[in-house]
C-alpha cells in the first residue's frame, strides 16, 4: 500500500493518462492557434475575400463560446469526458481537412469557410469545457494546483508560438495546405 506522499512524488507528469492529456492538449491548443491565424489567410489568399467577409470568418470562429458555452458545460457535465475530448478533436480535425480538398478540388468557398469555423468552434467549446472537467478524474486533488498549471503553460505557450508558426506555415506551404498539416 502506498502512503499519500509515495502518490504523490513525481508530481503529475508520473502519472501516463495525464501525459497523454498534456500532450494531446498541446498539440490541440498550437492547432487552434495556427486555425486562428491560417483560416482567415485561406479566405483571402485563396478566396480574394474582401475585409468585410475575413471579419465574419473570424467572428465566426469564436461565436460558439458566446452561443453555446453554457448549455455545453451542463451538457459535458452529464457525460463521460473522455469521448467528448476524443469526439471535439476528430470533428476538428475532419472539418479542417475538408479545406485543403475543396481548395485543391477547386470548390472551396467562402459557406464552406463559415461552416468550418462554426464546426470547429462548437468542437472547441466542448473540448475545453471537458477538458477542464476531466483533469480531477485524473489526478489526486494534490496534484491538482501542478496540473492546471501545466496545462496553463501549454495554453499560453501555444498562444505565444501558435500565430507565429501559423504564419511561417502559410508562408512556406500555402494556406490551405498550412491547415492540413496541423490537423
Amino acid at each position: 500500500m502506498s502512503t499519500p506522499h509515495q502518490a504523490t512524488a513525481g508530481g503529475p507528469l508520473r502519472h501516463r493518462d495525464f501525459r497523454h492529456l498534456l500532450s494531446g492538449a498541446a498539440a490541440s491548443q498550437v492547432g487552434a492557434q495556427v486555425t486562428l491565424v491560417a483560416l482567415p489567410l485561406v479566405a483571402v489568399l485563396e478566396l480574394d475575400a474582401p475585409a468585410f467577409q475575413v471579419a465574419l470568418l473570424t467572428a465566426a470562429e469564436t461565436a460558439a463560446f458566446l452561443l453555446v458555452g453554457l448549455p455545453a458545460g451542463a451538457w459535458v457535465d452529464r457525460m463521460r469526458k473522455l469521448p467528448v475530448l476524443i469526439r471535439a478533436d476528430v470533428i476538428r480535425a475532419v472539418a479542417m481537412a475538408s479545406i485543403p480538398f475543396a481548395a485543391v478540388a477547386g470548390f472551396l468557398t467562402m459557406a464552406q469557410l463559415y461552416a468550418v469555423a462554426l464546426i470547429t468552434g462548437v468542437a472547441t467549446v466542448f473540448f475545453d469545457v471537458s477538458h477542464q472537467s476531466y483533469l480531477p478524474q485524473l489526478l489526486p486533488k494534490e496534484q491538482l494546483v501542478a496540473g492546471n498549471g501545466a496545462l496553463e503553460t501549454v495554453r499560453s505557450s501555444a498562444q505565444v508560438a501558435g500565430p507565429g508558426l501559423g504564419g511561417g506555415l502559410v508562408q512556406l506551404l500555402g494556406a490551405h495546405l498550412a491547415l492540413s498539416l496541423i490537423h
